[in-house]
C-alpha cells in the first residue's frame, strides 16, 4: 500500500500552485507522513479552496485502518460512491515511498514526479462523529496499479484540468469524476533509494528524502 509520503513545499509555493484561497491550519513541512497522523488536504468550502487537515485513514465499522482506495472499487461499493460523489479532496504530495524486495532484504525508495515538484493525489473523506458529537475528518488516498514492478499500489495523480473537476462539489457523475483518476506512466516519475529509517514513524528530518547509496537503503526482513 502507499502509506508514507512527504509534503515539502513552502506554503506560498503550495497556496500558489494549488490556488487555495484560505489556510485552517498551520502549516509545516513533512518529510514523513505517516498512516493515522493528520495530513494536509486541499478541500471546496463554499466558494472557498482551502487548506486543511485531515487523519488519513478511514475508521470503517466493517473494518481496519484504510489508507487506500484502489480506484476499481469505487462505483462498486455504496459507501465508497458516497464519498466519491459528495466527499472529494485533494493531498498535496511531493514525493512518496515505496519498499523493493530481493530475497531477503528490501530497500527504500522515494518517487518524485518529472514534471512538478508538488503533484495533486486524490482523495476521499468521511466524517466520524464521537458521543458528544464532534466532528473528525478521515480520508483515504486513491490509488490504481502497482508501483514500480512491487506488489504496492501507485496513487494516482490529478492534472490540473482532473483536479478543478474533481474539487468542483456540483460534479457528481460516477463516470466523469472516475475517468479523471489515470496512473502516470513510470517514465513520468525519477525514483531513487533513501533511508530505510522511513519505516519508523517517528524519523521527521530533512534526511528522509536525500539519495543515499543503494547499499545504505537495504534492510533485512
Amino acid at each position: 500500500m502507499c502509506n508514507r509520503f512527504s509534503l515539502t513545499a513552502e506554503l506560498s509555493d503550495l497556496t500558489e500552485d494549488f490556488r487555495i484561497d484560505r489556510v485552517h491550519v498551520p502549516y509545516l513541512m513533512r518529510y514523513n507522513i505517516s498512516p493515522t497522523q493528520q495530513i494536509p488536504i486541499i478541500q471546496q468550502i463554499g466558494e472557498e479552496r482551502c487548506l486543511n487537515e485531515q487523519r488519513w485513514g478511514l475508521m470503517p465499522y466493517w473494518g481496519k485502518n484504510s489508507i487506500n482506495a484502489n480506484v476499481d472499487t469505487l462505483g462498486d461499493r455504496k459507501y465508497l460512491r458516497n464519498m466519491l460523489t459528495k466527499k472529494r479532496c485533494v493531498i498535496p504530495c511531493s514525493g512518496f515511498y515505496f519498499w523493493k524486495h530481493e530475497g531477503k532484504t528490501k530497500s527504500a525508495w522515494r518517487a518524485v514526479t518529472r514534471g512538478k515538484s508538488t503533484f495533486a493525489m486524490p482523495g476521499i473523506f468521511d466524517v466520524w462523529l464521537d458521543s458528544e458529537k464532534n466532528e473528525f475528518p478521515m480520508c483515504t488516498v486513491i490509488t490504481r496499479g502497482t508501483a514500480f514492478d512491487t506488489n504496492q499500489p501507485l496513487p494516482v495523480i490529478l492534472d490540473d484540468e482532473s483536479l478543478e473537476i474533481w474539487l468542483n462539489p456540483n460534479e457528481t457523475r460516477i463516470e466523469m469524476l472516475q475517468s479523471l483518476l489515470q496512473s502516470l506512466p513510470d517514465a513520468d516519475f525519477r525514483t531513487y533509494p533513501v533511508t530505510p529509517s522511513i519505516e519508523n514513524t517517528t524519523w521527521e528530518t530533512p534526511d528522509c528524502i536525500a539519495e543515499v547509496h543503494p547499499s545504505l537503503s537495504l534492510v533485512k526482513i
